[in-house]
C-alpha cells in the first residue's frame, strides 16, 4: 500500500497539532506563505485554559464558556472538547512543557474576562503561543516537510472531492500538489479591519479558498474585538493581554475614572464584547482610554513581550498608564466543520480559528483558542487515519490558465477602511447596505493563477470575504455576542437563538446549528 499524502495549508498551533499527531505512515506537506513563525498563533500572549485547582471543574469551565458565547454555542461540541483539552493540556504538564511557575514550584493561574475561575496557564509571561509552536515544532516526525512561502492559490475538487492544492512560491512558480486529504489551518480574517491583532499573513486565505471549493461558511457576523491593543497616534502597536487584567490592572480614561464601573459585574473582566463596546463609548465621547498597570508591581518580569512593545514605541511602563483601543481579534465563524474538522466537501478539513465548529459562540471565551487548536488538530489527524484510500484520481487537473480569480479594482486599504467604519463593533442596516452595495459594484478583473501576484491573490480572498461578512451582518436582526446592532440592539431569543447564517456557493440560509455537529456525517 502506498503512502497516503496530506497538505495541510498553514503553520500556526492547530496546523502543527495536526502535523505532529499523524504517524511516520503519512507523508504530511505543511505549506505557509511566509515563515513558520509567522502566524497568529506565535503572537498569541494568552494562555491555555483548563481546569486545575480543585476547586475548578470541567464543568465550570464549560459553563463559563457557554456565558460568554451568549446563547450561540453547541453544547455537546462545548462539553466534549473541554474534556479533551483538559486531557491534552495534562500532557502538555506530563511532557515539561514550560508552564509559568510561582515561587513554590506550582503551577501560576491566571483570570481572564468572563471566567469564573484561575485556570490560566501561561507560558514565557506572555509568550505561550510562541513557545507552544516550539514545542509542537520540536514533536514533528521525518515524515512532516515543511514549505515555507509558498501560497495556496486554489483547491483542486475533483469529482466533488478535495484532491489537492494549487500552489504558487516566491518565485512565481505555479505547481498542483496533489493530496490524499488537505486540511486548512489559515487562521481568520483579522485584517479585513484597520486595527486588529492579527500577522500580517493572516488574510482570509482559507476562508475564501474553502469557499470557492464549496465548502459552508457560517456565523462570519460574529466578530471578536480585543479591548486592549496598545496603540499609539492612531496606529495599532499589538496586543496587551487579557492577563495583565486577571493581575489587576484597570481600564480608566484620561481623568482616571474606571471604564468599566456600574458596566458589568465583573467589571474589567467582562466578556470582551461589553468591554470593547464600553470603550469604543468612551472614545465616540472624546475620551482617551488606558490600561493602569500601578497595580502590577512586576509587570516588566510578569510581561516581557507587552514590556517589549512598550519600549520600542516609547511607551513608559513606570507611568503606569498604557495607551488602548479595541481591535479586531477573533473571528467566532469560519468553514462549518463537524467534531472532526470535516467539511462538507469530503477530504477536506479545517481547524484553528478558519474553522466553525459551534464551540465558541457568539464570542470566544478568553484562552480558549489555543485548546482549540490542540483539540481539533489532533482529531482531524485521528480522522485521517480510518479514512480508506480514495479512489484513484482521474488525472484530469484543470490547467493553471483555467484557474482565474476576480480581483476588485480597489486596495486592501479600502476594504480595511469601509469594515472598519461601518462592519466592525456597532453596525446598522444603513451602514451595511451601503458597504455591501460598494463591495458588489466594485469592478473586477479577471486574472489567471499564472500572473497573478500575492498582494492580489490576497485581496480577492479578502474582499470575497468581507462580502460574506457583510451579508451576514445585513441579515442577523438582532445584537450577541460579537454582533451588535444599534438598530436592533437586544438579543432576539424568540427569532435567533440556535439560528445560523450559512453561505454555500453563491448562496445564503439560515438553519438551526445542530447542524455544525452533523452535516459532515456521511464522510465517515
Amino acid at each position: 500500500m502506498s503512502c497516503q499524502t496530506i497538505i495541510v495549508v498553514g503553520a500556526g498551533a492547530a496546523a502543527l497539532s495536526f502535523a505532529a499527531a499523524m504517524p511516520p505512515s503519512y507523508e504530511v506537506i505543511v505549506i505557509t506563505k511566509e515563515s513558520v513563525h509567522d502566524s497568529n498563533s506565535t503572537l498569541a500572549q494568552g494562555g491555555i485554559a483548563t481546569s486545575i485547582m480543585p476547586e475548578d471543574s470541567i464543568v465550570q469551565h464549560a459553563e463559563d464558556t457557554l456565558y460568554a458565547g451568549c446563547g450561540h454555542n453547541h453544547v455537546e461540541t462545548v462539553n466534549d472538547a473541554i474534556v479533551d483539552g483538559h486531557r491534552l493540556v495534562h500532557e502538555l504538564i506530563s511532557q515539561a512543557f514550560p508552564f509559568d511557575k510561582d515561587q513554590q514550584g506550582r503551577l501560576r493561574l491566571g483570570k481572564e474576562g468572563a471566567h469564573s475561575a484561575n485556570r490560566i496557564l501561561h507560558a514565557g509571561g506572555d509568550a505561550t503561543g510562541r513557545m507552544l509552536i516550539r514545542h509542537l515544532a520540536d514533536k514533528l516526525g521525518s515524515n512532516v516537510v515543511l514549505k515555507e512561502y509558498e501560497a495556496a492559490a486554489d483547491l483542486w475538487i475533483e469529482n466533488g472531492c478535495c484532491a489537492g492544492v494549487w500552489t504558487k512560491d516566491s518565485t512565481g512558480e505555479v505547481r498542483l500538489r496533489k493530496a490524499d486529504g488537505v486540511v486548512l489551518a489559515t487562521g481568520g480574517c483579522g485584517n479585513l479591519f484597520q486595527m486588529h491583532t492579527n500577522d500580517r499573513s493572516v488574510t482570509s486565505d482559507g476562508l475564501s479558498l474553502a469557499y470557492r471549493a464549496g465548502a459552508e461558511l457560517t456565523d462570519l457576523e460574529f466578530v471578536q474585538f480585543h479591548p486592549t491593543l496598545l496603540v499609539k497616534k492612531g496606529l495599532a502597536l499589538g496586543l496587551v493581554s487579557e492577563a495583565v487584567r486577571g493581575e489587576g490592572a484597570v481600564l480608566i480614561d484620561e481623568n482616571g475614572q474606571r471604564v468599566m464601573e456600574g458596566v458589568h459585574p465583573m467589571k474589567d473582566l467582562a466578556p470582551r464584547d461589553i468591554v470593547s463596546r464600553a470603550i469604543h463609548h468612551k472614545q465616540k465621547a472624546g475620551s482617551r482610554i488606558f490600561l493602569d498597570i500601578t497595580s502590577i508591581p512586576d509587570f516588566t518580569q510578569r510581561f516581557p513581550t507587552i514590556s517589549s512593545l512598550c519600549d520600542k514605541a516609547g511607551i513608559s511602563i513606570e507611568q503606569g498608564r498604557l495607551p488602548v483601543s479595541p481591535g479586531m481579534h477573533f473571528l467566532m465563524g469560519g468553514v462549518s466543520v463537524n467534531r472532526w474538522g470535516e467539511t462538507a466537501v469530503p477530504h477536506l478539513y479545517v481547524v484553528g480559528e478558519a474553522a466553525c465548529t459551534g464551540f465558541h459562540g457568539a464570542n470566544r471565551l478568553a484562552s480558549n483558542s489555543l485548546l482549540e487548536c490542540l483539540v481539533y488538530g489532533k482529531r482531524a489527524a485521528e480522522r485521517i487515519q480510518t479514512m480508506k484510500h480514495r479512489m484513484p484520481l482521474s488525472g484530469k487537473a484543470p490547467k493553471p490558465e483555467e484557474i482565474v480569480f476576480s480581483v476588485p479594482e480597489c486596495s486592501l486599504e479600502d476594504i480595511q477602511k469601509n469594515m472598519t467604519a461601518h462592519v466592525s463593533m456597532i453596525r446598522s442596516e444603513a451602514e451595511l447596505r451601503n458597504v455591501r452595495n460598494w463591495l458588489e459594484e466594485m469592478p473586477v478583473q479577471r486574472i489567471n493563477v499564472k500572473d497573478i501576484t500575492k498582494a492580489e491573490l490576497e485581496l480577492a480572498h479578502s474582499w470575497q470575504t468581507a462580502k460574506l461578512m457583510t451579508d451576514s451582518a445585513l441579515l442577523r436582526t438582532e445584537s450577541r455576542g460579537g454582533h451588535f446592532r444599534s438598530d436592533f440592539p437586544a438579543r432576539d431569543d424568540a427569532n435567533w437563538k440556535g439560528k445560523q447564517i450559512v453561505h454555500s456557493k453563491g448562496r445564503i440560509a439560515i438553519r438551526h446549528n445542530e447542524g455544525i455537529v452533523n452535516h459532515a456525517a456521511a464522510h465517515a
